[in-house]
């Protein structure tokens, strides 16, 4: 099933719930029945068989063929089937941390937890299970529920909190995304929902071993269950989505409906800073600098102080507003949770030394210095031979230069605008590029290219280069469609989006 298909069907679900919420639970609980008929029927097959024996045992002395047939057979299945369906699942990556290592981070998550908790059936006192925190380099948070058992459940939750987003978030701040987290795991008013959501996250575990079967019964199963997985993802996505609002529900009335709004804006603003202002202008010194010129996690809350003006814009907020989420996303977007949460959306404030990351205490600044020694241990060489192969690629570029365009060949044209893509030249390189489909129209790489530059600098001209591309070249449709459709769904242009696909897609 490709995104287009995927996006249909979960658009339909969507509105058989809001019409017909029973019956559509109804379903998804069949879906997920489903999922473990064949393991009850070589269950009920060897049973079958077992009484069988038994019987004739008893009352006619004799042991035929056919039960113990069937025993051997549906045992046999049950067991690789059993043996299949309980992949575990992988615990998060990250270095694990203790109560001893930070004590007030620890005191919030249990003062989070309290919060959450609630009176269920006979009065039993409800309280998320927490099994591990990890920290790492990542601007995000989030609870894995990891099966033991795959399918058949024994889930383990891992906290996992970034550093950089730390940071970024004051205490309250942290403990209202932390809430929502733990919104996942139970509802004080259902809990078939939170169970099915739970087994998405088991199903995709399962579907991603069975997509590198290890022997032919695997190769089996992953045909008998591949398709299924992905059905199952499409179905439990409408309820695994009502989960999220639940989630936010939650996590307003335990912290605060204000807090909770600020560290959404906060997630979503300064990850666009981070990806399109503080990382690029870190990186684009490779050129000038063989080694890093300075520890960016380090320095990064002082970069979002600094540049406060910079992400805290009313304009991406607006943008992040509404943007739509990508296809098979559970989480609405931000104008939807703001909007279920009755809030007006404002650029929140920031303040370094109020962040989260004071839960370390005096070692904050080695939880940043940390941060810069993975990236160091990971990149530090691959910065080095960025370093020489841009000084390479300017001799070459230089070279290329020395040919007027107009008595260059298409071959050299293409190979001279590439460059420039790879050194992140793109005003230059769609010059380049626009001047080579101006000779070569029929060129269907240079349109594709030419086509993601313009998007990726907001000119919708580039559209028109991707139908362009597919018209000339088959082999390049779907990735045309793919691209021009993403560009209209982010920016929450969905029934255009639609159209455009089905248009490259009839070129």
């Amino acid at each position: 099933m490709d995104t287009n298909d995927l996006a249909i069907l979960i658009g339909r679900l969507e509105r058989e719930a809001d019409d017909y919420p029973r019956l559509h639970l109804a379903k998804v609980v069949l879906i997920a029945a489903f999922g473990f008929l064949p393991l009850a029927l070589c269950l009920a097959a060897a049973g079958i068989g077992l009484i069988w024996l038994i019987y004739f045992l008893i009352i006619e002395g004799r042991a035929p063929f056919l039960p113990v047939l069937l025993i051997v057979l549906g045992s046999a299945g049950a067991f690789v089937l059993v043996r299949a369906l309980s992949v575990p699942g992988k615990t998060p990556g990250g270095r694990k941390i203790d109560a001893d290592d930070a004590p007030a981070l620890f005191d919030a998550i249990e003062d989070v937890v309290e919060r959450m908790a609630f009176v269920g059936w006979r009065g039993i006192v409800h309280r998320a299970s927490i099994h591990s925190v990890r920290i790492d380099a990542s601007f995000d948070l989030r609870l894995h529920q990891v099966p033991r058992w795959g399918v058949f459940g024994g889930y383990r939750h891992h906290l996992q909190i970034g550093i950089p987003l730390l940071s970024a978030l004051t205490i309250a701040e942290l403990k209202a995304l932390l809430a929502h987290e733990i919104g996942h795991l139970r509802s004080q008013r259902e809990r078939l929902v939170p169970w099915l959501y739970r087994q998405r996250q088991a199903w995709r575990v399962v579907q991603q071993r069975l997509e590198h079967p290890a022997n032919a019964v695997e190769r089996l199963i992953g045909r008998l269950y591949g398709r299924y997985a992905v059905y199952f993802q499409a179905y439990t996505f409408v309820l695994a989505r009502r989960l999220e609002y639940a989630a936010d529900r939650a996590a307003a009335v335990a912290t605060h409906p204000g807090v909770l709004a600020n560290a959404l804006t906060k997630l979503a603003l300064m990850r666009r800073f981070l990806e399109e202002v503080f990382w690029p202008r870190f990186l684009s010194r490779v050129e000038e600098m063989p080694e890093p010129p300075y520890p960016p996690y380090s320095v990064m809350p002082r970069a979002f102080a600094v540049a406060h003006k910079q992400w805290a814009r009313q304009d991406w907020l607006d943008r992040a507003v509404r943007t739509l989420p990508q296809t098979g996303d559970t989480h609405p977007s931000l104008g939807e949770r703001f909007e279920a949460l009755n809030i007006q959306p404002a650029p929140p404030a920031y303040a370094a030394d109020r962040s989260a990351l004071s839960l370390f205490g005096s070692d904050a600044p080695k939880m940043l210095r940390w941060c810069d020694d993975l990236w160091r241990k990971e990149n530090a060489t691959a910065w080095r031979r960025r370093h020489e192969q841009i000084m390479e690629l300017r001799w070459k570029l230089a070279e290329y230069d020395k040919t007027p365009p107009a008595e260059a060949s298409p071959e050299d044209l293409w190979q001279k605008a590439v460059l420039l893509v790879d050194l992140g030249d793109y005003g230059r390189a769609i010059d380049e590029l626009q001047y080579l489909v101006g000779r070569e129209p029929a060129l269907a790489k240079a349109q594709l290219l030419l086509g993601k530059l313009l998007l990726q600098l907001g000119n919708e001209r580039g559209l028109e280069n991707l139908l362009l591309a597919a018209e000339h070249d088959a082999a390049m449709t779907d990735e045309a469609a793919d691209t021009g459709y993403a560009y209209l769904v982010e920016r929450g242009r969905k029934g255009e989006a639609q159209r455009f696909w089905e248009r490259v897609c009839g070129a």
